[in-house]
């Protein structure tokens, strides 16, 4: 998995479940990536790339963080 859709996983990672809200849409994600200093590439094609390893789902047009983002991306808790 590239360094960007890594990226998009862990901010949709950080930012659903638990106490926060159960999905994220695309827009906050983009605002949200657009400010991290590593992400350098295209939004569509991240988030395309983790829903195809499977990392990230699509839920009702929004976006949620699988369990495989807890084993496989380093820095990310349950």
């Amino acid at each position: 998995m590239s360094e960007n859709a890594a990226i998009i996983a862990r901010i949709i990672e950080h930012n659903t479940g638990g106490q926060n809200r159960a999905t994220i849409d695309r827009p906050h994600i983009g605002v949200i990536a657009s400010q991290h200093s590593r992400f350098d590439g295209d939004l569509d094609d991240a988030i395309t790339e983790a829903l195809a390893e499977g990392y990230i789902e699509e839920q009702d047009g929004e976006y949620v963080a699988t369990e495989k983002v807890w084993t496989f991306i380093p820095g990310t808790t349950r």
